[in-house]
């Protein structure tokens, strides 16, 4: 049931501090914080990448690096360390067997070839399904690259970010993508709380592209979080505030941003947990349902619909699974969805097609074809 009856939502505008981002699951959506970051227990662990995140299949966030070689090597030392030899099994080649991974992982941590190093790292995610591990069990190498993050905070006015230190920070920020796909390294990313450290980019507004990258490679990290549809990753992240800075950039930011965040809110809507947190007072559902809304609309008039229609789709009809959801739906639910708008579209994608023909079979609604 819904407890309240405001659907009024609001954003707001916070700094880039990332303290008390840890909101009350009982509270109406708010944006703004950071985490309880000294409670995290940032140290050497096992990562590995090498998982497509975002909504679609095969869309990779982050930049493209290059690849140079060189070698050196790098010392294990962690409390929660997994074994490097728990991958054996994991493809033909490892992290460990190349010398330049060796090079860049000192580089990164005491060289002076920080920035090229975080470059070619961010290329060997592609190589080695155990570079995850690697990144988080090798000594200070998580410590500096949260160190490159929170570098940046002073920075984040437009005047001051500059491509080159968007772009660095990005490529640090494909690195814990890759330490947050992979299945060793996952949860112990999350119990260190290093998605709090992500918030401040999140919560920017800017439509500079140097924001946007910042936006977009954050999300990539979130992205490859909830892949898993773990429901720890869920409950983790509605304690933050992933779901109201999820619509904001739903509502404002690139196309590629819009798509990712939807994918996210889409996997927090399929875990049950999720479903009931977003349905448990009007005001959550409206902001979920009104973001929602205007993206048709906008999709209607100024866009392709793109992947974008796909993930509205399931949202909505995800939301439907909820009593009291449904009973709203039948009056918020846009009319483009319930005509033939957007048939051309659809005609292509059976499986989006079908989802709409049961969310207005759903709402005890003929499905116009």
């Amino acid at each position: 049931m819904f407890a309240t009856k405001n659907p009024m939502y609001n954003t707001g505008n916070t700094g880039v501090n990332t303290g008390n981002n840890m909101n009350q699951g009982s509270l109406p959506f708010t944006v703004g914080g950071g985490g309880n970051l000294a409670a995290a227990p940032v140290g050497n662990q096992p990562n590995n990448n090498n998982i497509p995140v975002v909504g679609a299949p095969g869309l990779r966030i982050g930049p493209n690096p290059t690849v140079k070689p060189n070698d050196t090597q790098v010392s294990n030392s962690n409390t929660q360390q997994p074994q490097l030899q728990s991958q054996q099994h994991q493809g033909s080649s490892h992290a460990l067997d190349d010398p330049n991974v060796y090079h860049w992982i000192c580089q990164v941590t005491y060289g002076p070839q920080k920035e090229q190093a975080l470059l070619e790292l961010g290329r060997k995610r592609e190589q080695f399904d155990d570079l995850a591990i690697v990144l988080w069990s090798s000594f200070g190498v998580m410590t500096s690259l949260l160190n490159e993050i929170i570098s940046v905070y002073p920075m984040l006015q437009p005047q001051m970010l500059s491509n080159q230190l968007s772009n660095r920070v990005c490529n640090a920020l494909v690195l814990l993508q890759c330490v947050a796909s992979h299945p060793e390294t996952k949860h112990l990313f999350l119990q260190a709380h290093i998605p709090l450290f992500l918030f401040p980019f999140l919560n920017t507004t800017s439509r500079q592209r140097t924001f946007e990258y910042l936006r977009l490679t954050s999300l990539g990290v979130i992205g490859a979080l909830v892949k898993s549809d773990s429901q720890d990753v869920i409950t983790f992240l509605l304690r933050t505030d992933i779901v109201p800075l999820c619509l904001r950039i739903m509502e404002s930011s690139s196309e590629l941003s819009k798509t990712v965040a939807i994918f996210i809110l889409q996997k927090i809507l399929l875990d049950d947990v999720g479903l009931q947190y977003i349905c448990a007072t009007l005001e959550r559902f409206y902001a979920v349902t009104n973001v929602l809304k205007d993206m048709v609309d906008h999709l209607t008039v100024n866009a392709p619909p793109g992947r974008l229609l796909k993930h509205i789709i399931r949202c909505y009809l995800r939301l439907s699974d909820d009593l009291e959801a449904r009973r709203l739906l039948r009056v918020v639910l846009p009319a483009s969805l319930r005509d033939n708008t957007f048939a051309e579209v659809l005609s292509d994608d059976v499986g989006s097609k079908r989802c709409l023909a049961q969310l207005l079979l759903t709402l005890n609604e003929e499905n116009p074809q």
